[in-house]
Parts: C-alpha cells; sequence; structure tokens
C-alpha cells in the first residue's frame, strides 16, 4: 500500500487559496482585479481534491480569500473539509451585505475566525471601497459576528491618505471585541499598478511600527504588522505578534513554508506576487505535492543567496537574517527583489 507520508525539505505551513476572483465590489486598491469570475475556476471537486493534498502536505494553516469568499458555492465545505482534518482554517471577506445565512456557514465550516478587510474610518474606507454604504455595511456585519462569538480579525490596507485613521480604527475596532489587526501596506499592482502617488511614502513607516508597538503594550488586541513592515529597528520583536516569546522576521517565506493557490490552480510563493512570473505549476496539470517537493520551484527564495541582496541592503549588517524583505513589497514598489523599499532602518 503506497503511504501517505509525504517527504519534503520544506514545511507547509500557511496557504492562501483565493476560491475566486467574483466580487461585489471594486476596489481602488485590488492587487488581484477582482470582480468577475474567471471562466475556468476551480469546480468544487476540484477544490476537495486540493484540499486533500493539503491535509496529506501537513498544511497547518489556511485562509480562503477572493474576491469575495462568500460568493463561491461550497466553500464552507471546502473548509469544513479541511478543519476536520485538522488544518486551521479562517476567512478574508470585504464583510459587505454579511447576513445570516453566512453566520450558518461560518459555524459550519468551524472557521478559527473571521477576517475583514477595513480600510479606515467612514469617508476613507467608504473611498477604497467605492460603496456610500460600504463602513456601514461592515459596522453591522462586525456586530454580528460579536453577537454570536465569532472571534474576528481585521486587515487595514495602508495608503499614503489613510494612515491618519489609525488611533480612531483602534478604537472602533476594539470596542467591537477584535482580537487581531494586521497592517499591510499596498503594492503598486492591479488596480493600483498607474497610481503611484498613493502609495504610502516610506518616511511614514516608522511612526506606524511605532503606533503597532505601543497599542500592544495596551493589550486590548494584538496588532500586527505584515511582511512588508519593517524590518529591524528596535521595535522588530513587538510588531509581528505573539505566537512566540520573542517573534522576529526571519525573511520571506513564499515557497519556504507559504504558498498561494489562485482560483484557477495556479501556484505562487504568495498571494501578493500578483505577476504570471511567479507561478510554479497548475494543479490541473501536476498535483500540488509535486509542486511543493520541487526544489528547483519557488528559487527566487529557496536558491537566495545573500550576495544577491542590492543597493542599501547589500550593504546591511543583519542583511543575511531578513535577506532583503519582502518579495512582493520589492517586486513592485522598488527596483530590486532583493532591496527593501520600505525598511525601517533605512
Amino acid at each position: 500500500m503506497k503511504s501517505d507520508r509525504i517527504e519534503s525539505k520544506y514545511d507547509l505551513l500557511s496557504c492562501i487559496w483565493e476560491l475566486t476572483l467574483q466580487c461585489n465590489m471594486n476596489c481602488m486598491h485590488c492587487g488581484s482585479v477582482a470582480g468577475t469570475a474567471r471562466k475556468s475556476e476551480l469546480t468544487f471537486d476540484e477544490c476537495m481534491s486540493v484540499a486533500d493534498e493539503l491535509v496529506r502536505l501537513k498544511c497547518k494553516e489556511l485562509t480562503l480569500i477572493g474576491g469575495e469568499v462568500f460568493l463561491y458555492r461550497g466553500w464552507e465545505e471546502v473548509a469544513r473539509h479541511l478543519s476536520d482534518h485538522g488544518v486551521i482554517v479562517n476567512v478574508m471577506t470585504n464583510g459587505y451585505k454579511m447576513r445570516d445565512k453566512h453566520i450558518r456557514q461560518i459555524k459550519h465550516a468551524r472557521l478559527s475566525n473571521v477576517g475583514i478587510s477595513i480600510d479606515g474610518m467612514e469617508e476613507n474606507h467608504n473611498r477604497i471601497r467605492m460603496k456610500k454604504d460600504g463602513f456601514a455595511e461592515v459596522t453591522k456585519s462586525l456586530d454580528l459576528l460579536r453577537q454570536e462569538a465569532i472571534p474576528i480579525g481585521v486587515v487595514t490596507c495602508l495608503l499614503d491618505f489613510n494612515c491618519g485613521d489609525l488611533e480612531s480604527m483602534y478604537a472602533f475596532l476594539a470596542a467591537h471585541d477584535v482580537q487581531i489587526w494586521q497592517l499591510q501596506l499596498v503594492n503598486p499592482m492591479g488596480n493600483m499598478a498607474h497610481k503611484r502617488g498613493l502609495i504610502i511614502n516610506p518616511d511614514k513607516i516608522s511612526s506606524i511600527i511605532k503606533f503597532i508597538r505601543r497599542k500592544n503594550q495596551e493589550r486590548r488586541m494584538t496588532v500586527v504588522a505584515a511582511d512588508s513592515i519593517g524590518y529591524f529597528d528596535g521595535n522588530e520583536a513587538h510588531i509581528r505578534g505573539r505566537k512566540a516569546p520573542i517573534c522576529m522576521w526571519e525573511g520571506c517565506q513564499a515557497g519556504i513554508t507559504g504558498i498561494c493557490i489562485d482560483s484557477v490552480g495556479n501556484i505562487k510563493g504568495c498571494g501578493a506576487l500578483y505577476d504570471d512570473t511567479f507561478i510554479e505549476g497548475n494543479v490541473r496539470d501536476t498535483n500540488l505535492s509535486n509542486i511543493w517537493n520541487d526544489e528547483t520551484k519557488f528559487a527566487y527564495n529557496r536558491c537566495f543567496d545573500v550576495k544577491q541582496l542590492s543597493g542599501k541592503c547589500a550593504q546591511c549588517e543583519v542583511g543575511d537574517v531578513c535577506k532583503g524583505g519582502c518579495r512582493a513589497s520589492n517586486f513592485f514598489a522598488g527596483n530590486s527583489m532583493y532591496e527593501s523599499h520600505f525598511c525601517a532602518r533605512a
């Protein structure tokens, strides 16, 4: 009998899975240019097959994204199948028009939490989401989840004009029992590809990091810096969450401990690497295990050499640990995969 045990040099700790590109919004910063579902998105049966492979690969955590996850018919069955096999599963949703039927699906799926995208207080959130009732609807969703005692996380995408909302947002989210809040930078890709003037000024990174550290000291919620924010100033040990006594950046993990599966089955190291350059294969052509276990894949990280660092990163004393920061941020915002555009040490 063939064993289900899969030997690999790399541990698959996390997966981002874009179930559908269909969306009920047209957000100005959408990296995937979501809206209409792709013609050849994975069928439900194909998704269940991929879920089985993730289980065999011993994937620890998985986040379902879109588009809008709730628009994919059967998403809750895919999530439940993974949850029943010990995978920690959550979803990211825009929180627009969440209703009782979604609560029933969430409970059936046995999610660890529901993540909602909120990109500022009312004026800025509605501007970014291009919905006049966007903030009002997301507030209703927070109230509904809170009423049902479903753990809530929030992700905020930072542009140059919404950073001033952070203090007000913290109070708002704390009042709605949000447990974890991630701040991440918008890359000039997708809908933002030709709007570089709205990308955050690197001069603001230091104040964002200090904000995260200060709020974590209050311990009302966990505030987390995403992979594109940092690295290695005096605040580093206080901004990456509480998964370990000291949680430090150890370089981009795309293809090292994590992967992304898009809605048509393409495999990339990270969901933010939204460019065909980074497609390592497709689950319809070869199974996920073969792609993951192929040591020639994800070469930009698996074959990393400190000599690849460029610019200021080449001269940095922690370059061998940091490895140049976030590959996606570097690729889209800078001129090199191996030089950070938003480093706090600059």
